[in-house]
């Protein structure tokens, strides 16, 4: 992570909007706009930087595997984890309220902030969509060297069951690597890229989201694709609270409490996987129920497993 530095703000307006949350906002007014637009910027930004890096870095990888990648890579885990190696928690401007509810840790709020970084570096270099692409790529590379097996930079060779296409498709990454060289496009700063082939694509690694999973699994076993329903819907304190609860079937599965409906529908899906891998259902999901009937449990064998 030593290569990890921060944006050098020639606008530190725009560093203070990117980190100032709409807590601290509400509370004081007088101290400038909150970082939502900056984030709505930031979340095309990062989005398009991630699939260009991706298409450009996986040559021969097909469009699937692509977007698995980049789902990992832009997921909220990811980006409030690329949050904390930017220590953004430590100059989030957080309200009394958000504080106490622990702001500081949310992945939620980390991701957010991330986001609206990118954003106010984005406007910050003159909109040059090359700073940001220099900026992230010493955060995406680690992230990506986690998702693949190879750590070389030629694919190994598997003897002489190897086929013709496997070597073919080294030239073609090595001649790829060439190329960039030879058009200027290479620096004595640039990262040492490693190439890969679609199967150094380490499938260990959780790189399909829960929804994705869960979905996976239904479809395998013919129950076709799991419906989610928002349950329920309260506010504390001007903050929201949706309950949606998944279906597969016909079954209640999982159910899933958060403060949008994207995360409840997620959490959903991670608590129907739990509960396939279990066979034991979260006592709300009894509460979503028909009144007077019960949960009636799909006959699971055993653990789901997504890849085979």
């Amino acid at each position: 992570m030593a290569n990890i530095r921060k944006h050098q703000f020639r606008n530190d307006n725009l560093r203070i909007e990117a980190l100032t949350h709409k807590s601290y906002h509400y509370e004081n007014p007088n101290t400038g706009p909150h970082n939502e637009r900056l984030e709505f910027l930031g979340d095309s930004i990062v989005s398009f930087v991630v699939a260009n890096f991706l298409y450009t870095r996986f040559p021969l990888f097909k469009e699937g595997q692509l977007t698995l990648m980049r789902a990992n890579l832009v997921c909220k885990k990811s980006l409030a984890r690329f949050a904390l190696q930017l220590d953004l928690d430590k100059e989030l401007l957080l309200g009394v309220g958000a504080l106490r509810d622990g702001g500081r840790e949310s992945e939620k709020v980390l991701e957010d902030a991330f986001e609206a970084y990118i954003g106010a570096v984005f406007l910050d270099s003159g909109s040059k969509m090359s700073t940001i692409q220099a900026f992230m790529e010493p955060i995406l590379l680690p992230a990506i060297e986690e998702l693949t097996r190879s750590t070389s930079p030629v694919p190994p060779n598997n003897g002489p069951q190897s086929s013709r296409k496997d070597q073919s498709s080294t030239n073609e990454l090595a001649n790829h690597s060439n190329s960039n060289t030879s058009n200027g496009n290479s620096n004595n700063n640039a990262p040492n890229y490693n190439m890969y082939l679609p199967t150094d694509l380490d499938l260990s690694a959780d790189l399909q989201d829960p929804i994705n999973k869960l979905q996976t699994w239904s479809q395998r076993k013919g129950l076709g694709i799991p419906e989610y329903k928002e349950i329920g819907e309260s506010c504390n304190d001007h903050n929201a609270t949706f309950t949606v609860g998944v279906n597969v079937s016909g079954k209640i599965m999982g159910h899933g409490r958060a403060r949008n409906k994207k995360d409840a529908k997620k959490e959903a899906a991670m608590n129907a996987l739990r509960f396939i891998n279990t066979g034991v259902a979260p006592e709300v999901c009894q509460t979503m129920a028909p009144s007077g009937s019960r949960i009636n449990t799909l006959d699971l064998p055993g653990p789901i497993r997504t890849y085979n």
